[in-house]
């Protein structure tokens, strides 16, 4: 298996290249460290501006790589890695050919440039892999190059009542089984709109919640019927996906691990509305799931 990490100059790469450290020893798959640089200019120009310019790109993405190589080697005993250097106007684009070229499982990539501290942020670069790629999408959140523990402890699956969710608990059980990882089982229930008024109190609004968070904990236990399992499950509510996300008891070795929508693309990654506003909550790592699983784990 070979992880596609994006690399960069910026603390992001740096947050990139520890969670590929991570999943690589989680997956025992190889790393490559990939740059997108934009195009060289490919005619000559007076004062030799192009050579200048092209001179300037090979040099920084050296430094680049060798700057990511090196905290791979120091901070994670990880020697053996590939490395590839890509000309792309788009570096979400040059990201997503190098894995398709290299036939790739999953693709990493750090925080946006507007990350709050210690949460994931998606920036354009992430927007584009999750609305088109074919491989696992990875995210970074922001500092995790300081906070990546040496081995994760535990998956964590975002679970609705789908197909789709149920196929990523498999995954997630096939890669949990043999290195006796625990894998546990959420779904989120967000209260958008408020379905009665103040003058009839909130009793009737209470009475539809514990409904469907009934609900919702009987489709996890239906799944691990299904799939001959007896992973841990809980449901957490809240007004805000913030709210939500902070009712669940976050360990520093979590990796969250989300289905693709069933709106999207057979074989690509597509991220719903609700999903997005999950994942701008998060304080660990995310992998998103393409839709087509037969590669995967």
């Amino acid at each position: 298996m070979k992880i596609v990490v994006g690399v960069s100059p910026e603390d992001s790469g740096s947050d990139a290249v520890a969670l590929g450290a991570v999943l690589a020893r989680l997956l025992d798959a190889t790393i490559v460290l990939t740059y997108v640089h934009p195009p060289t200019i490919d005619f000559p120009s007076m004062g030799h501006v192009d050579a200048e310019w092209a001179t300037f790109l090979q040099e920084r993405g050296d430094a680049t790589l060798d700057r990511a190589e090196s905290q791979l080697a120091v901070d994670w005993g990880i020697v053996d890695v590939e490395r590839v250097t890509v000309s792309h106007p788009s570096v979400s684009r040059g990201l997503r050919q190098t894995a398709d070229d290299l036939e790739a499982q999953v693709t990493v990539i750090g925080p946006g440039s507007v990350a709050r501290d210690g949460h994931l942020s998606l920036g354009s670069i992430a927007h584009s892999l999750l609305h088109g790629g074919s491989t696992a999408v990875a995210l970074a959140p922001e500092g995790y190059r300081e906070t990546a523990p040496e081995e994760i402890d535990r998956l964590v699956v975002g679970f609705q009542d789908t197909p789709e969710a149920c196929e990523v608990v498999r995954v997630a059980a096939e890669i949990a089984r043999p290195r006796s990882l625990p894998v546990q089982l959420l779904t989120v229930v967000l209260r958008t709109t408020r379905i009665s008024g103040s003058r009839l109190g909130r009793d009737p609004e209470r009475a539809v919640m514990e409904t469907l968070m009934v609900h919702e904990a009987g489709a996890q236990e239906r799944c691990n019927v299904a799939l001959g399992e007896t992973f841990d499950g809980e449901v957490v509510q809240g007004d805000t996906a913030d709210q939500a996300m902070a009712r669940f008891d976050w360990k520093d070795g979590d990796v969250f691990i989300v289905a693709s929508s069933r709106l999207g693309p057979l074989r690509r990654v597509f991220l719903g509305d609700t999903t997005h506003k999950l994942l701008r909550a998060l304080t660990v790592p995310v992998v998103v799931m393409p839709r087509h699983l037969d590669d995967l784990p």
